[in-house]
């Protein structure tokens, strides 16, 4: 008896941009750096790799992720530039 459980599922090209790629990361960024940047980016992740059969879908939620991601420690980095600058600034007073 022959067991086949069709096709291996695809989750997303074999590209560095992929949604598991970006799923990982966002899940980072969702601990270390902005929690409502990192959340959003994890949702766009899981909404692309649930887009498995329309590859124009996936790529858009994907880049979605990596954009939300972007924003993400764009926000992070200036608010601790700000600390630095007037944090400083605010003691010495």
């Amino acid at each position: 008896m022959s067991y086949s459980s069709g096709p291996a599922p695809h989750y997303g090209s074999s590209s560095s941009g992929g949604p598991v790629s970006a799923l990982i990361w966002s899940i980072l960024m969702a601990l270390c750096c902005n929690q409502i940047c990192g959340i959003i980016a994890i949702v766009f992740s899981v909404v692309a790799m649930t887009k498995d059969q329309e590859p124009a879908e996936q790529e858009r939620f994907v880049r979605y992720a990596w954009r939300t991601m972007g924003i993400g420690l764009a926000i992070t980095v200036g608010l601790v530039i700000l600390y630095f600058l007037f944090g400083s600034a605010l003691a010495l007073a």
